[in-house]
């Protein structure tokens, strides 16, 4: 799984995400954890948000919350390039958490075939 956070954090800098937001621990934590359990973003409500707000000691709002703040930033940062790359499809439309994340998880098991 660390190395999955790791990809992440990799991913989310690019996209112009720094460590100085609580999303951004709580976004490559969430992936990681996708990537282990798929399962987490079908009721993401019960499922990954739970899972953050126990890890991280706070609340599943929290949790959103924080996660939606790092998506927000991203979507204001990043070069639409690379959004284009990363969230195939309408990268004009802001997506929710769940397909934001999803897309993430998606984005990084892809990644190995482009190198």
């Amino acid at each position: 799984m660390k190395d999955a956070e790791k990809e992440t954090k990799r991913l989310l800098r690019r996209l112009g995400a720094d460590g100085t937001y609580l999303g951004f621990l709580f976004t490559a934590y969430g992936v990681a954890k996708v990537m282990e359990e798929p399962e987490l973003l079908t009721h993401i409500s019960k499922g990954l948000y739970v899972d953050l707000a126990a890890h991280f000691h706070v609340s599943t709002g929290s949790a959103e919350r924080n996660i939606r703040t790092i998506r927000q930033l991203i979507w204001r940062r990043a070069e639409p390039e690379l959004l284009r790359e990363v969230f195939p499809g309408s990268p004009e439309k802001e997506p929710a958490n769940a397909e934001f994340i999803r897309a993430i998880v998606e984005y990084l098991r892809r990644e190995p075939e482009r190198e």
